[in-house]
């Protein structure tokens, strides 16, 4: 197959196949880093940006296989317009920069090719929200472009309904709270921080409430009012009560004990309430996964 690119602005060459080629954005990159593709008679990169006349050739050697995923997601509710998915711990939503395989929108386009020219970004189609790798829970994917500027909408304007459930370290006073401190990206260490003095970050609002209290623990129910970077996990580290099993944010007291949630953090998105595109409310709830219970079973 080839194909000569006519466009007066600069495009990725991934980008640009992904809408020419009819396989997904990891089967994309597979060929090309195997020297399937070239522009202008040279093995091309992934990320090579593509110019006016460039001379782009698919010559395949065999067909790319489906990937297999040794994370896979459990489908809750399907329509024509959305899937609502119980994502497990582990499963990257998206690629990073990195360029990972084996995610969740990997996956859709998978299982659902229509979803690969839905949504804003074609390196991210159907991805209107997302969890941490590391986090479990409901997750809902549009599937047609209306359902997803409508659920774009309802996360833009505050309406979407979502609830975790978190095991922190020690104690909360409070039987309800919220933490209201902007967050920022440290340039150093690439997690996020609290400005509490000088409000450079960006805001972020996270209320909790406090479901049963342990000797060393607290169980709660939480809701973030707006969406940023490991928001829920660099709050709760910031007023001294880290996540359990969170590996990134620990406080200086954690570091120094033993570990006691080595196979993950102790966060599951548990609830999601949204309006599908007839205006009526779409419900779904998540039981704890069993590791995540066995451990609360055992606390005391």
């Amino acid at each position: 197959m080839k194909i000569t690119y006519q466009e007066e602005t600069k495009e990725r060459l991934d980008k640009y196949l992904l809408g020419h080629l009819d396989i997904t954005r990891s089967q994309i990159k597979k060929v090309i880093l195997a020297g399937y593709v070239t522009v202008n008679d040279k093995e091309a990169s992934v990320h090579h940006w593509l110019r006016a006349g460039d001379k782009i050739n698919y010559n395949p050697q065999e067909e790319p296989k489906e990937t297999k995923f040794l994370a896979i997601p459990k489908i809750i509710a399907q329509s024509d317009e959305y899937l609502v998915l119980n994502k497990p711990h582990g499963l990257l939503v998206h690629a990073t920069d990195k360029g990972e395989l084996n995610t969740l929108a990997d996956w859709v386009m998978q299982e659902f090719p229509q979803s690969i020219k839905i949504g804003d970004d074609p390196q991210r189609p159907s991805i209107v929200h997302r969890l941490d790798k590391e986090v479990s829970g409901l997750i809902v994917i549009p599937l047609t472009q209306d359902s997803f500027d409508n659920i774009k909408k309802q996360f833009q304007d505050r309406t979407i309904k979502k609830e975790y459930t978190a095991l922190v370290h020690g104690q909360l006073i409070n039987q309800q709270g919220e933490i209201n401190t902007p967050l920022e990206r440290d340039r150093k260490t690439g997690l996020m921080k609290v400005q509490s003095s000088k409000f450079t970050g960006k805001p972020a609002l996270t209320t909790y409430e406090t479901i049963k209290k342990f000797i060393n623990y607290t169980q709660v129910k939480v809701q973030i009012k707006t969406g940023r970077m490991h928001q829920i996990r660099a709050h709760f580290y910031s007023i001294g009560h880290s996540i359990v099993g969170d590996k990134l944010y620990q406080t200086k007291d954690l570091r120094k004990k033993k570990k006691v949630l080595e196979q993950r953090i102790f966060l599951h998105a548990h609830y999601l309430k949204f309006k599908d595109l007839e205006g009526k409310w779409q419900e779904f709830n998540s039981p704890l996964p069993h590791e995540l219970q066995e451990f609360l079973n055992k606390a005391k």
